[in-house]
C-alpha cells in the first residue's frame, strides 16, 4: 500500500459552513439509540438538526428517542406504526431535514468528535456527491468472530477504501454512516425502498457523474455480529445484494462501457476480478489442485499459500497501524493468526453459496431486510 501513496491521517480539520442534518432510522435500535445521540452531541462541528425515526419498533426505541426529545438532544421523532424498512425511514426524515448535508446513521454507530466535521468538509469539492466515514468494530473482544471482525473491517475498509479512494473507485457509501447533498438526494428521489439500498444509490450517484469520497480520517464505531450465524446472515445479505444491483439493476458484468468514466471502470472490475471472479472459480480451484498434484500434494501447497497470505496479512495490518494511527486490542491482534482461514477459506465458501443462490434462485427477493409488504409492492407475483 505504501507503494501507491496511500496518505497518512491527518489531525487537521477543514472548516466548514455547511449545516449538517443527522437521519437516525431505528428498528429495535434502543440500546445503541442514546450512545450514538450522545456521540453525535459532542460533534466539534454540531448537527443543524437530528431526526429519528422510530420504524415500528417494539422495544424501547420510541421511549428513548421522546426522552431525548424533550431535553432538547433531538429536533424531531418520526414514529411508523408499522415496518416500513430503512430505506423508507431515511427518505420520510429527508422532507422535513432543512440542513445543506443529509447525513444517515444506523442506531449502534458512535463517532469520534471530529467525524461530522471532517465528512462534511470532502463536500467543498463540488464534484462530491458522497461521502462515507472510516469504521470500527467497538465490540471486537466479545468473541472470536467479532475480533475477526475488527482485523478485516482495518483492512478492507481503512486501508482498502483508502487505496480506492485514490483512484476515485469507491463504489459504496457505508449504510452505518453516510453523508449526501441534501438537494441532491431530494432530487434523485432518495433511497431505493428494496434491497442493498446504500450500494445502488452510491452507484446512482456516480451514473450522475458526482464523486464518492471515503473519508479516512472521521472514524465511527459500529457493533459486529458476536455469533458465527448472525455474521453468515449478514454477509449472504450484503453479497446477493451487491450481485443484484451490480448486475441485474447496473448491468455491471461487461467489461466496458460506453461513456464510462476510468474511475468507474476500476471500482467494476474490482468487484469482478478480485471478488467474484475468485469467488466463483474457488471449489473448481480446487478440485484442479487436487487432480493436479494429488490430495496431499495438494494440502502442503495450500498450506504454503497459507503462509504466504498470513505474512502479507501481518505487513497489510502493520501499514494500516501506521497510516491510520490506530490499533487493534491483543484479543483482535490474537485472532490475526487465522486471519488468512477466516478471509480466504470461511468467508469465500459463504460468498460463493450467496453468489450462487442469488444467481439461480434470487433469493435476495426474500430478503427479510425489506419489509415483506413493501416487497410484495415491489415485486408482486414474483417474490
Amino acid at each position: 500500500m505504501a507503494l501507491f501513496g496511500v496518505r497518512s491521517r491527518s489531525d487537521a480539520v477543514a472548516e466548514t459552513n455547511a449545516s449538517v442534518s443527522v437521519i437516525i432510522p431505528a428498528f429495535n435500535g434502543g440500546s445503541g439509540l442514546a450512545p450514538t445521540i450522545a456521540s453525535l452531541r459532542r460533534q466539534t462541528l454540531r448537527p443543524f438538526e437530528i431526526i429519528v425515526v422510530d420504524d415500528g419498533s417494539p422495544d424501547e426505541t420510541r421511549a428513548i428517542a421522546e426522552r431525548a426529545r424533550a431535553l432538547g438532544l433531538v429536533v424531531m421523532v418520526i414514529c411508523h406504526g408499522t415496518r416500513c424498512g430503512r430505506s423508507a425511514a431515511i427518505n420520510a426524515a429527508a422532507r422535513f431535514a432543512s440542513g445543506d448535508l443529509l447525513l444517515t446513521v444506523d442506531a449502534d454507530t458512535v463517532f469520534e468528535p471530529t467525524a461530522v466535521a471532517r465528512l462534511a468538509a470532502a463536500f467543498s469539492d463540488p464534484r462530491v456527491g458522497g461521502a462515507t466515514c472510516n469504521i470500527a468494530i467497538s465490540n471486537e473482544s466479545d468473541s472470536l468472530w467479532t475480533g475477526l471482525q475488527a482485523v478485516e473491517y482495518l483492512m478492507s475498509i481503512s486501508a482498502g477504501k483508502s487505496m480506492l479512494d485514490m483512484a476515485d473507485a469507491v463504489a459504496c457509501l457505508s449504510g452505518a454512516c453516510s453523508m449526501y447533498r441534501r438537494e441532491v438526494f431530494l432530487r434523485q428521489g432518495g433511497l431505493d425502498v428494496g434491497p442493498g439500498e446504500d450500494l445502488e444509490f452510491s452507484l446512482r450517484l456516480r451514473r450522475l457523474g458526482y464523486a464518492i469520497r471515503f473519508v479516512p480520517e472521521a472514524w465511527a464505531q459500529t457493533d459486529g455480529p458476536t455469533g458465527a450465524i448472525g455474521l453468515l446472515r449478514q454477509r449472504a445479505r450484503w453479497d446477493r445484494d451487491a450481485l443484484r444491483v451490480r448486475f441485474i439493476m447496473y448491468g455491471e458484468l461487461s467489461f466496458f462501457h460506453r461513456f464510462e468514466r476510468l474511475s468507474d471502470t476500476f471500482q467494476r472490475l474490482d468487484f469482478i476480478v478480485f471478488d467474484l471472479v475468485p469467488t466463483l472459480s474457488l471449489p473448481f480451484y480446487l478440485v484442479y489442485l487436487v487432480l493436479l498434484f494429488g490430495a496431499t500434494n495438494a494440502a502442503l501447497f495450500l498450506a504454503g499459500v497459507y503462509l504466504v497470505l498470513f505474512w502479507i496479512s501481518m505487513f497489510n495490518m502493520a501499514l494500516a497501524f501506521v497510516m491510520f494511527n490506530r490499533s487493534l486490542g491483543l484479543f483482535a491482534l490474537g485472532t490475526s493468526l487465522i486471519f488468512p482461514l477466516y478471509q480466504g477459506v470461511y468467508m469465500k465458501c459463504a460468498r460463493f453459496f450467496s453468489y450462487s443462490s442469488e444467481i439461480i434462485f434470487a433469493t435476495s427477493r426474500h430478503d427479510d431486510f425489506v419489509p415483506p409488504r413493501v416487497r410484495r409492492a415491489l415485486l408482486g407475483d414474483r417474490i
